[in-house]
């Protein structure tokens, strides 16, 4: 489904005219009925044509970054850039907790995260991935062939993500179902949100009626700045870790595999050189970027001498931060022995998110329980991957062969 449309905003008095670049990131120049096979290439080409600060009057009119100096210093300012409202447009998603709070409310709600992810729950979360793995994989080696996403990557991560906190298994099929459907780019966002809303609150319910040994049942009985934690914040914290549970793990991951489907060299890499696995991670994670991010100025300020005013939106193009030459020299280039990547796949400051090691850790199972069972694998001749972004750069489709 196609993204809402807005009128085009005017330009603020305050943005220079050099400034103004027409760019909608649900629908990017040289996408084709919303689609292309190289999404980063079009992301690749902003970022080399546009300033390293400029305003778009698409989706109501904002701020877009495509720097990764620029973008980590909004994301460690929250004094200066407000996650109040993370996404483009302002006001088309449901406020969560702690995600759209800053400092100090956000560190004291963060905490309340972390039993979800003590080193016990990453240690039995880490093995149940690797259990649904294999046993995925084991299943699909003789057949020749799979979409990758429906067969794989929006099954494993989902998995170990409801296991960790503790969802019924025979809900998988309806999460995976709203998987993407709550993106703003999404026509159906609305409804999306209102079902997941209704399903989060549900489990709570469960939780009050008998306590249960999870993190949802941690929350009924929390406290945050000495004071109970509400009704309206526990339900808040429960649709964020359900919604953010079906995303970025599964769609990292089918980049990776789209990406070592058309390069056998680095493919055979990984096979003969385990010891480049860990790098070969974090490359992939540079090159091939998920997340836009925003942040709402908190103030008048100063962007790399550009004036953002208090209430403007700010996008931070995560993916670009990656391929930013002036920190990773030849950024198209995948390069598993590249030295110190940097990207800004997960974040920076203190909204890092929470569950990266275990994303890490889901990413190398992946590689290493397929490769060493599916070694050799391409693109199904006659298809072409489905690639398309908005709040997430993302792989809808990706047909795969191997003998």
């Amino acid at each position: 489904m196609s993204a809402p449309r807005y009128p085009l905003a005017e330009k603020p008095a305050h943005v220079a005219e050099a400034l103004v670049h027409d760019v909608d990131i649900y629908d990017l120049p040289g996408l084709i009925d919303g689609q292309t096979d190289d999404i980063h290439r079009l992301w690749k080409q902003i970022q080399d044509s546009c300033p390293p600060v400029f305003w778009t009057p698409r989706n109501k009119g904002h701020w877009l970054l495509t720097r990764f100096e620029t973008m980590q210093s909004v994301a460690m300012s929250p004094q200066l850039f407000s996650s109040s409202d993370i996404f483009i447009p302002q006001g088309a998603a449901p406020p969560l907790t702690p995600v759209n709070l800053d400092p100090p409310d956000h560190t004291r709600f963060r905490q309340l995260m972390m039993p979800a992810f003590t080193p016990a729950a990453l240690a039995r979360a880490t093995g149940r991935a690797q259990d649904v793995a294999v046993a995925i994989i084991e299943d699909l080696k003789t057949k020749g062939g799979c979409e990758f996403v429906s067969a794989f990557s929006s099954v494993m991560p989902v998995v170990v993500f409801m296991s960790l906190i503790n969802l019924p298994m025979e809900d998988l099929e309806f999460l995976r179902g709203l998987s993407g459907k709550t993106s703003p780019g999404n026509a159906e966002s609305q409804a999306a949100w209102a079902t997941l809303t209704a399903y989060a609150q549900r489990q709570i319910d469960l939780r009050r009626e008998a306590r249960q040994d999870d993190w949802i049942s941690s929350l009924l009985d929390a406290e945050a700045a000495g004071a109970p934690v509400t009704r309206e914040q526990i339900l808040s914290m429960v649709l964020l870790a359900v919604s953010a549970g079906l995303g970025t793990v599964a769609t990292t991951m089918t980049f990776f595999a789209t990406f070592l489907a058309t390069s056998p060299d680095h493919r055979r890499q990984l096979i003969e050189h385990p010891d480049v696995i860990d790098g070969a991670i974090e490359e992939m994670m540079r090159r091939f970027g998920v997340s836009n991010i925003a942040r709402v100025a908190a103030q008048d300020t100063e962007l790399d001498g550009v004036t953002v005013k208090k209430g403007e939106s700010v996008l931070m193009v995560f993916p670009l931060a990656g391929l930013d030459e002036s920190v990773n020299p030849d950024p198209m280039t995948v390069d598993f022995r590249r030295k110190a990547a940097r990207h800004l796949l997960f974040g920076a400051g203190s909204h890092t998110f929470i569950g990266n090691r275990l994303a890490r850790c889901e990413l190398r199972i992946f590689l290493e329980e397929w490769l060493k069972r599916i070694p050799d694998f391409e693109i199904a001749p006659g298809t072409r991957p489905v690639e398309t972004t908005g709040v997430t750069n993302h792989i809808r489709e990706v047909q795969l062969v191997w003998n």
